[in-house]
């Protein structure tokens, strides 16, 4: 099962590359089957590994963790296909979708520093084709952009990677633990620009909000997850790392709340608020893979929902109104990320608060007053009426924002205590944003911070960091 989820979706995308455009929904049937095997994994509680070379530690693990995170990509990759279909995109877009479905598959089952390395460039590589497959300008020097910065932080992860194997001689996950402090940076901080987490991930705004509605979702939902997994492992095999990762995942939080509190466009609102998304997910190891999964459906139901607007700015599109068909899963999703109760959302936030108690609480609790505060102008968009007959795209949003709501109504917990600090949280946020947060969204931020070389300066600087904090007793 574990090579028939990497291998048969870019079976698929091949068979599509071959044929005509009447077969490019033969991958919908290689998505069904990633989600089949993931939710026999999670029922089940299953751990399937397979080892390819027996002495240098490379294999495939396919347990709980990666379980989620291929349920994910099964559950997103079905809404963007189904969402592109009438609107005539060209057939190489759902080749390229097949492809990075079972690349993307591939990193979430690789469990050494070999296999990641590789998948994560390839997904890298298809991911600049989506990016740039508009061919505008903008989006061909956003896609170009999110190349080369992405090559930084593999260069890292590359040369962190030799070094394990200098000392330890494999390139498991469980040896990079063993491996010199150096090492055991370079790698960190490559995945950390890959998961868009705290300064190495200031590339993430302008590459989510420049793409196309569907290429955002794809990116904010699933790409940038690609880094994390591999984080969460690590915290798991090292309590040192644990720490520095989960200080990174801190950062990441309210960086990204930061720079969200400033944005009146709602796709670069949602993609900053991505980057505080996945500090959530690192700073609590064990519920993370719960939550990436809960971040990714909500956050790709979003992007589809921002891209069938009339207008991206937010006090602009309150003043429009947005239809009805697509303001209510945009609705769902939002609450979602809001930690409001009876969706999936829900379930998360409350795990990830219950590892926390003392000043690590209020402090997790104050960053979720924040996601709740940035997210109030989407949860309080005014609606109007349309025809959900003329308007087909509402179609995927719906599927995820249901697939949010059955997974918050099964998960719980349904006892007052956490209903009622949910519901507190979801009103302190709103009020905040009323009373103070209303008037950053008209003060713009300086640019400098998004240009090329400043981003790249940060990832040093975030490097420097890691060493220094490696090398502490």
């Amino acid at each position: 099962m574990i090579l028939l989820v990497v291998f048969g979706p870019i079976l698929a995308g091949l068979l599509c590359l071959l044929s005509d455009r009447g077969l490019r929904s033969i991958p919908i049937a290689a998505y069904l089957i990633t989600a089949w095997v993931s939710v026999d994994v999670l029922v089940r509680d299953a751990v399937l590994k397979l080892h390819l070379v027996d002495s240098y530690g490379i294999s495939l693990v396919l347990d709980k963790p990666a379980a989620w995170f291929l349920l994910l990509n099964a559950v997103v990759s079905l809404a963007v296909a189904w969402h592109e279909r009438p609107l005539g995109r060209h057939h190489y877009f759902f080749i390229l979708l097949a492809i990075l479905h079972g690349c993307l598959n591939a990193c979430f089952l690789s469990n050494d520093l070999f296999n990641l390395y590789v998948v994560i460039e390839l997904t890298t590589i298809i991911a600049f084709l989506l990016i740039g497959q508009g061919m505008q300008p903008r989006q061909l020097w956003n896609a170009m952009r999110y190349l080369f910065l992405s090559n930084v932080g593999m260069l890292f992860f590359l040369l962190g990677t030799l070094l394990v194997y200098e000392a330890t001689g494999d390139f498991s996950l469980e040896g990079a633990v063993k491996a010199p402090p150096t090492a055991r940076a370079l790698i960190v901080t490559g995945l950390l620009v890959k998961g868009g987490v705290f300064l190495p991930g200031l590339w993430l705004p302008q590459a989510h909000a420049e793409a196309q509605a569907a290429v955002s979702a794809l990116l904010s939902g699933v790409v940038v997850k690609i880094g994390l997994l591999p984080l969460i492992r690590l915290e798991s095999y090292s309590p040192d790392l644990a720490e520095i990762i989960r200080m990174a995942g801190f950062g990441g939080v309210f960086t990204g709340l930061g720079l969200a509190f400033f944005q009146r466009d709602i796709k670069r609102l949602l993609a900053c608020s991505t980057i505080s998304q996945v500090g959530f997910i690192l700073i609590s190891p064990a519920i993370g893979a719960i939550y990436a999964f809960a971040h990714g459906a909500a956050k790709a139901c979003l992007f589809l929902c921002a891209g069938r607007v009339k207008d991206r700015d937010l006090l602009q599109l309150k003043k429009k109104r947005v239809p009805w068909p697509i303001a209510a899963p945009m609705l769902l999703a939002a609450l979602s990320i809001a930690g409001c109760p009876f969706v999936f959302g829900f379930y998360a936030k409350y795990k990830v608060s219950a590892a926390f108690s003392g000043w690590t609480y209020g402090v997790v609790t104050l960053a979720s007053i924040g996601t709740a505060a940035l997210l109030t102008p989407v949860i309080l968009m005014p609606w109007k009426s349309g025809s959900w007959k003329t308007a087909p795209t509402w179609q995927a949003p719906t599927l995820l924002a249901v697939v949010l709501l059955l997974g918050g109504l099964s998960a719980g917990p349904y006892s007052l205590l956490p209903g009622v600090k949910a519901i507190g949280v979801l009103a302190a946020g709103m009020v905040l944003h009323k009373l103070f947060l209303k008037r950053l969204m008209t003060v713009s931020l300086p640019g400098g911070w998004e240009k090329l070389e400043h981003v790249v300066g940060m990832t040093c600087v975030a490097l420097i960091l890691l060493i220094m904090a490696v090398y502490l007793p």
